[in-house]
């Protein structure tokens, strides 16, 4: 038998506080409220007035928490040991031995003797724990991808519905196809969280690159008297917490991506020819612009920036092609970091990567995206 020795225990520690995820958040965060699998919160101060920020109560990230609005330094994101320390003020070798009083064990102060044998027990443990956390994940999305794809389902055609004119609105149409993508359609009145009321969307299907139906998308609309528009989002919110109200995912999104054209071969990802080009936009509505323009392109929708990363293509794929907006940053410069977390996560795959952006201005008017130079066209056209 081997020597004992001295066990540093910050792993199993982080890891047990975290599996008490479910409790811990109502218990530190009592202003927040469960959304399925997350526990919604405002921030650390906890006022209750935002949901920008959530606690995953299960799954492989199960205790992990992050803050996606304007949260102060060091309050972004942790696990339940960084959640304990700041909601109750410790420093942390404090919160280290509430976390221990909390789970029944010894201080750090008293430091335990294991042998070889416990240390290899313990971490078969923690793999086995590991293994049970990933398969309930996988049933979980499983489940939630059913219940996304019944929705998508359940909505209507595009042809004359409330998507079809928010779209034409935005100076989108079906363009030399002569049809809409179908990946899209129109759902008169669906459930809305923010308003805890319902409201008619357009649904949006998300697929895995596999072929496999993966979630919803929802762009929620609203009636006004001079046409279809997004719904309407408060103004204190922030740039996030505004994408957020009015497009919403049911389902699952990570990895996935909305199909908006196929291309001139016609044919699913899975099957793409070799060497074809993927046109991608952050949001379906400049997909759309796209498939106007270069109606012989397959062309997909990421929902997200940083989703457009996760995205594992086929290996017999061509570059890449991402249609970027013009963002900006506090200082009016460009803000390019993100693209750039894109290209380097989708080179390290093997993928070749285009920047494609929409000009900067037309007729003295500066544009955002694709479909912001769409439109300043017909404009121009009109003029």
């Amino acid at each position: 038998m081997s020597d004992p020795q001295y066990i540093d225990d910050t792993a199993e520690l982080t890891g047990a506080l975290n599996a008490l995820a479910q409790s811990l958040a109502v218990e530190l965060l009592p202003n927040g409220r469960r959304a399925g699998e997350k526990w919604m919160f405002s921030g650390i101060p906890d006022n209750g007035q935002s949901e920008s920020a959530w606690v995953h109560l299960s799954g492989p990230k199960m205790g992990r928490w992050i803050d996606a609005g304007n949260c102060a330094a060091g309050e972004e994101k942790g696990d339940m040991l960084d959640l304990l320390r700041l909601k109750l003020g410790l420093s942390a070798a404090d919160a280290f031995d509430e976390a221990r009083r909390r789970l029944g064990r010894p201080s750090s102060g008293e430091r335990r003797q294991v042998s070889q044998e416990e240390r290899q027990r313990r971490a078969a443990e923690a793999k086995a724990r590991a293994e049970e956390l990933h398969r309930q994940d996988q049933k979980r999305r499983a489940t939630k991808a059913k219940k996304s794809k019944g929705l998508f389902l359940s909505g209507e055609a595009m042809n004359g519905s409330g998507a079809a004119e928010y779209l034409r609105g935005r100076g989108l149409g079906k363009g030399p196809l002569g049809k809409w993508p179908g990946s899209l359609r129109f759902h008169p009145m669906i459930w809305h969280d923010p308003t805890q009321r319902k409201h008619p969307a357009m649904l949006c299907c998300v697929y895995l690159p596999t072929g496999k139906y993966h979630g919803t998308h929802r762009v929620y609309l609203e009636r006004f008297l001079t046409g279809w528009r997004g719904i309407a989002v408060p103004p204190d919110l922030s740039k996030k917490e505004r994408n957020g109200y009015r497009k919403r995912i049911l389902g699952n999104q990570w990895g996935g991506f909305i199909p908006i054209n196929k291309g001139a071969s016609g044919k699913s990802m899975h099957d793409m020819p070799e060497g074809e080009p993927i046109y991608v936009c952050e949001g379906p509505e400049d997909a759309v612009a796209v498939r106007m323009i270069k109606p012989e392109a397959r062309i997909i929708c990421s929902i997200s920036l940083g989703n457009m990363g996760a995205i594992i293509l086929p290996e017999q794929c061509g570059p890449l092609v991402i249609v970027a907006d013009r963002d900006v940053d506090a200082d009016g410069q460009p803000n390019t970091a993100g693209l750039e977390r894109v290209i380097g996560q989708q080179q390290a795959r093997g993928v070749k990567c285009q920047l494609v952006f929409p000009p900067e201005k037309v007729s003295g008017k500066p544009v955002k995206d694709i479909n912001d130079w769409v439109r300043a066209l017909q404009n121009q056209e009109a003029a």
